[in-house]
């Protein structure tokens, strides 16, 4: 049967599974078209929502995907949001539920106080090491071009460095895919005169660390 018959039956992952069987693209395939990592691939399309990088960076990936496909890359991104809404952001309640329960059955104990003493530091730690993870801005750091303004003959420019993992990198407000590692390179072209660029990474709690680099082009 066409996927485009089973859509509103099949989960997300599923459905993105099935249309690529059903225009028989090889996953190896999938990954060069799209230049989306495989293991990023592989979550997607094993639903694995709540493993992958903000989703900003998701839905990215699935607009890579919904073009080499042919699919709504809106509908795909709605269809996104709302899997994570059921999946991921329940997962917090249910872990504070298990955590709860298993200090009551603590309590049953002669040493609860000493364990109780020992998980309400280890609460303290964890809450202040989260605060710490979504105030902190990303990384950003720039190898080239490293000063303010620079100067070129050359019609193209090549942008490297390396930001902080899950972040989302946009140059001019174009998203540009780190590696694993969190390096990257971009070449951009360049008009005659000045060319000012904004190099701009946000982490998945929103904080942003940003630049701006103008590069003149004299031919």
């Amino acid at each position: 049967m066409p996927i485009a018959h089973t859509k509103d039956n099949l989960k997300l992952n599923d459905y993105l599974t099935e249309r690529r069987k059903f225009l028989k693209i090889r996953f190896g395939d999938l990954v060069t078209k799209t230049g989306i990592p495989a293991k990023h691939l592989k979550k997607i399309e094993k639903g694995e929502w709540c493993d992958l990088p903000s989703g900003v960076y998701v839905k990215g990936f699935l607009k890579k995907y919904a073009q080499v496909v042919g699919l709504d890359e809106n509908e795909l991104a709605l269809r996104y949001e709302n899997e994570w809404q059921q999946i991921c952001y329940v997962d917090l309640p249910k872990q504070g539920n298990k955590t709860l329960d298993k200090i009551n059955f603590l309590k049953q104990f002669s040493f609860r106080w000493i364990v109780l003493g020992f998980v309400c530091a280890s609460v303290l730690f964890y809450v202040g090491w989260q605060f710490k993870v979504i105030l902190e801005k990303p990384d950003l750091n720039l190898n080239y071009p490293i000063e303010s303004d620079t100067i070129v003959d050359n019609p193209k420019i090549e942008f490297r460095g390396r930001v902080s993992e899950d972040s989302v990198l946009t140059i001019n407000n174009e998203i540009v895919l780190a590696a694993e590692d969190g390096s990257f390179t971009k070449e951009v072209e360049l008009l005659n005169g000045i060319n000012t660029f904004e190099i701009k990474a946000v982490s998945r709690f929103g904080k942003e660390t940003k630049t701006t680099k103008r590069v003149t082009y004299n031919p």
